[in-house]
């Protein structure tokens, strides 16, 4: 989905895209907006709907950028290493890490360097978690 207006009608309108019966186990282990329906859904989405407003997120944009323009020079020294060659560039580590230093920065005021190890325990934890809930039998439960 591309189109800014389709978007916001899917985020705007939750009651009408129902989400996927999790796994039993998960309403235990997951909490948070994205696992919400309903009244549940729109009582979160009102509180955390201030974080959004454009003029918070007009602050957040020098940090955002920094760290794209970081991304951007460590993938032209990859590019400048391999001169004259071509080179194919994995971005999907790339952009986990931007998404990293995104959310350190604007959230945290820091580099995503330093909190690197939090974000890979909690990695970890998640794919954890994931094999866990896929490993547990529940009678009646399919």
């Amino acid at each position: 989905m591309m189109e800014p207006e389709l978007i916001k009608e899917v985020l705007n309108n939750n009651h009408i895209f129902k989400k996927p019966t999790p796994n039993p186990l998960a309403k235990f282990l997951v909490c948070g907006i994205n696992g919400y329906e309903d009244d549940k859904w729109s009582k979160h989405r009102k509180i955390i709907n201030p974080a959004f407003y454009v003029e918070k997120l007009r602050h957040m944009v020098p940090a955002m950028h920094r760290s794209c323009v970081e991304m951007i020079e460590k993938w032209e020294k990859l590019v400048k290493i391999e001169e004259g060659k071509g080179i194919e560039i994995d971005v999907r580590a790339y952009f986990e890490d931007l998404t990293g230093q995104v959310i350190s920065r604007t959230a945290f005021g820091s580099s995503y360097e330093e909190g690197r190890r939090i974000f890979e325990l909690q990695k970890e934890q998640a794919e954890l978690t994931r094999q866990v809930l896929q490993s547990v039998y529940v009678p009646g439960w399919r």
